[in-house]
């Protein structure tokens, strides 16, 4: 496991090759409408013909109300029947409904896991020429909807440090909730206020999300931002009104880096690629 004393994981892959990533939000549920098999299922068959280095969940890991414990039957089978297998790190953020249980034990599951990997609410870890950020941009909030409190000073602080020491080629930051969004829940006024000058200070390339149950992208502020909450939880219909692109489909992203060049496709729960981009230095 990660050594305790620093947020920073270091680099979980050489940074002198390229990588390949998936991300996704808003997945681990079974109910009615569920699309947790199906993206699961395209996500391993992308993987057999281009396998993935890393993955990122993008928050609300599990429906309704999280995780009971380690032990939860929910890790079995959910994560251990569905991602397990790809035999791939999967670096976790929370979301508000994993704080409706008890979010600490995601963080523990990291110990007894080969492949989910949440050693802090937030951290970084370089990957291949990206420098990943991962949020944690529920704090203070409980599992909230209606968000009373600001975003933490602590983890602000800590992200523009982290950012300011960053040599990485590409610079990605992830969490749960979106900064801009013209989806169910709109743009977050406390991350637009609190999270965005610091983005826009240190020329982040992209900003990923979920919290949106759908697939969204955004070019604002010299920013990308992709939202990728099509995991699994039923979805809501969305018109875009600043997005390029928008749909209310299940699905996932799919993130590939070597050198100057960084591409993404947003792609279908049957895995057909539904919007893609590049980004070259």
């Amino acid at each position: 496991m990660f050594a305790q004393s620093s947020r920073d994981l270091g680099a979980v892959r050489n940074p002198a090759l390229p990588v390949h990533v998936v991300a996704f939000g808003d997945w681990g549920f079974r109910g009615d409408d569920s699309g947790q098999k199906a993206v699961a299922a395209a996500v391993r068959k992308v993987h057999a013909a281009s396998p993935f280095d890393l993955g990122l969940t993008l928050g609300d890991n599990f429906y309704p109300d999280g995780v009971k414990s380690v032990d939860d039957i929910q890790w079995r089978d959910i994560w251990e029947a569905d991602y397990s297998p790809l035999k791939i790190p999967f670096f976790a953020s929370l979301g508000n409904h994993d704080y409706r249980g008890n979010e600490q034990a995601q963080i523990d599951y990291s110990a007894q896991s080969k492949t989910w990997k949440m050693p802090f609410r937030y951290y970084s870890f370089v990957a291949g020429p990206i420098e990943f950020f991962a949020l944690d941009t529920d704090e203070n909030t409980a599992g909230r909807l209606i968000f009373t409190k600001a975003w933490s000073d602590a983890q602000a602080g800590w992200l523009e440090a982290a950012l300011s020491r960053s040599k990485a080629t590409w610079k990605i930051v992830y969490g749960h909730h979106p900064i801009y969004s013209d989806g169910h829940h709109g743009d977050e006024a406390r991350l637009k206020a609190k999270l965005l000058p610091i983005l826009q200070k240190h020329k982040v390339d992209l900003y990923l999300c979920g919290h949106e149950h759908d697939l969204q992208f955004i070019k604002r502020d010299g920013i990308q931002f992709v939202i990728a909450g099509g995991g699994g939880k039923d979805t809501r219909e969305v018109k875009a009104k600043r997005a390029t692109f928008a749909a209310g489909r299940h699905g996932f992203l799919d993130l590939s880096a070597k050198g100057t060049k960084l591409e993404w496709k947003l792609r279908a729960s049957d895995g057909a690629i539904l919007h893609q981009q590049a980004l070259t230095r």
